[in-house]
C-alpha cells in the first residue's frame, strides 16, 4: 500500500501518495490512509468514505478537499495514536495452539475491512511453504499483541464400508 498513487478526478492528477491504513481494532475496519502530499511531505489523512474507487495500482477520489490534515480529525487520534496493524501479530486458536504470526492481510472493497488473514508458521512451515489464509468470520478476539482464532477442525466423514468380495468356493 505504501507509495500508492491518489488520483484527483478534478485533475486527473495524482494529489499524494498512500501511506499505511488506519485500522480500528475493534472491527478489523479501515478508517482511513496516511498520506503524504504530493507536492510536499505533509502529514494527511483520506478517509475511506471519500474513496471514489480502489483499484490495485491507485486510488481515486474526487479532490484533493478530501484530504485532510491528521488534527482536523478527532475521531480518528485514538486510533492514529494506537497505530495498529495485523502485521506481525501471533495468531493463537481458542485452543491455546500457536499458530503463527500475520504475514499479510486482505481488504474487502465494498466493507473496507480485513478480510483473510494470512499466518506464516514456524520455521518448518515456512520451509515446506504452509502458510494459513484465515477468514474474519473465525477471529474470536483482538488485542495489541495477538488475534485468537477458532479451532479448525475437520472431520473426515465416515465412508460406508464396502462389502467383502466373495471368494470362490
Amino acid at each position: 500500500m505504501d507509495g500508492l498513487p491518489i488520483i484527483s478526478l478534478q485533475t486527473s492528477e495524482a494529489v499524494a501518495l498512500a501511506r499505511s491504513p488506519i485500522i480500528d481494532i475493534a472491527t478489523l475496519e479501515i478508517q482511513a490512509f496516511h498520506c503524504r502530499g504530493a507536492q510536499g511531505h505533509q502529514p494527511l489523512l483520506l478517509m475511506t468514505r471519500d474513496i471514489r474507487q480502489m483499484a490495485t495500482d491507485c486510488i481515486i477520489i474526487d479532490s484533493a478537499d478530501e484530504l485532510a490534515d491528521p488534527s482536523d480529525i478527532i475521531r480518528l487520534q485514538q486510533l492514529i495514536e494506537d497505530a495498529y496493524s495485523p502485521i506481525g501479530k501471533m495468531v493463537i486458536s481458542d485452543a491455546g495452539r500457536k499458530l503463527g504470526t500475520v504475514d499479510d492481510y486482505s481488504i474487502n472493497l465494498d466493507t473496507n475491512r480485513v478480510q483473510k488473514l494470512y499466518v506464516r508458521g514456524g520455521i518448518l512451515s515456512s520451509w515446506l511453504g504452509t502458510n494459513l489464509a484465515i477468514d474474519r468470520t473465525q477471529i474470536i478476539d483482538i488485542t495489541p499483541q495477538k488475534i485468537t482464532v477458532r479451532e479448525a477442525t475437520i472431520k473426515s466423514p465416515l465412508l460406508p464400508s464396502e462389502p467383502i468380495p466373495e471368494s470362490p468356493s
